[in-house]
């Protein structure tokens, strides 16, 4: 009962803003130096650095890092939000091309990079960061956003789409399946699915034991890098900013033990109660984009995706890897046109 009991309290909570401040980002000596000499490759370093400070719904506050590009006619504000192991830069594409017409924004997740990495557990659960992710909508000066999100990123956009639709134009997501489905492949050890899945027993463990199996199994794994977006020295940054430090890596996996894992049937029944029915059924346009050969997800996940999305585009990759956004070659225009598609006043306004 206890997503279900948790849902039932934020819906029944007043809208709930916060407060909010932007600043400069100021990067360290070491970091400063590692851009400018190229350690670690070539960036698009044209991108405006800041920290939004917001508080939470219980009053705590927390830097996020964000990287944004816009022009001065910005109309629309487009929120990417990366996964694990990731950080903001992986969008690094899409903020160049999106930023030309769209106020673009992309943020380092909690726990991840240059932003705040609380310890306690708590502070990661996707429904409270679905309260933040609203509050730096609103303290970017907008009322709703479109929302771009890639694994973690993604699992966030569904929370967004199901309980926050007021603050939501649409929501593109990539690499995840919606949380009933997931939940509903996971009740059957047996599944395909939860073979997949079984690293993310290693990641809620603590012990050396479980830290060491999480390893090998991620470690084995480099398409991450196959794409060329992290090529050369390039990779170097992301190792070095979010990888080598050994705390990262503590409250980057505090999002797998946060999840409602494993499962229980209460909370992901066969038959949905038609209040659960409303709860999971995500009201926005959604671009889901999807990469058949992802090694962490069954396809399986997407039967039954109609019912709980209905306006819902579903587009699958056949050689697509979990890095559909580092692979996909047409995914800048994909989303080009989902946004057309909800923003049509777009195509005909003059400046």
């Amino acid at each position: 009962m206890r997503t279900t009991l948790l849902i039932c309290i934020l819906l029944s909570t007043p809208t709930w803003a916060g407060t909010c401040n932007q600043s400069a980002f100021i990067p360290d000596a070491i970091h400063q130096k590692r851009l400018e000499q190229g350690w670690v490759g070539q960036w698009n370093r044209s991108f405006a650095e800041s920290i939004i400070s917001i508080q939470d719904i219980d009053g705590n506050t927390w830097d996020y890092y964000a990287i944004e590009k816009k022009p001065d006619n910005a109309r629309h504000l487009i929120l990417f939000l990366h996964g694990f192991p990731e950080f903001a830069y992986a969008w690094e594409q899409q903020l160049e091309y999106f930023g030309e017409r769209h106020h673009a924004v992309a943020i380092d997740l909690k726990g991840h990079h240059y932003s705040s990495s609380p310890d306690a557990i708590e502070e990661y659960d996707f429904i409270e960061i679905g309260w933040e992710i609203r509050a730096l909508i609103r303290c970017l000066g907008y009322d709703s956003a479109t929302l771009v999100g890639h694994d973690f990123g993604g699992a966030i956009a569904w929370i967004m789409g199901m309980l926050h639709p007021d603050a939501i134009d649409g929501l593109v997501v990539l690499s995840v399946p919606h949380p009933y489905l997931f939940g509903r492949a996971l009740l059957d050890p047996n599944s395909d699915q939860a073979h997949r899945s079984r690293y993310v027993d290693y990641a809620q463990g603590t012990g050396l034991k479980d830290q060491l199996n999480f390893s090998k199994i991620i470690f084995s794994d480099f398409s991450i890098f196959e794409s060329g977006f992290y090529s050369g020295q390039r990779i170097l940054r992301l190792m070095w900013e979010n990888w080598v430090p050994t705390a990262r890596w503590k409250t980057m996996k505090h999002y797998y033990r946060a999840m409602p894992y494993p499962p229980n049937e209460q909370d992901y029944p066969a038959e949905l109660t038609p209040f659960q029915r409303k709860i999971y059924s995500v009201k926005r346009p959604t671009l889901f984009l999807w990469g058949l050969a992802d090694p962490y997800f069954a396809p399986d996940t997407l039967n039954g995706i109609e019912d709980l999305v209905p306006d819902l585009e579903l587009v699958t990759y056949p050689s697509g890897s979990h890095w559909l956004h580092h692979e996909a070659e047409d995914l800048n225009q994909r989303i080009d046109a989902f946004l057309n598609r909800i923003h049509p006043q777009s195509n005909t306004d003059t400046d």
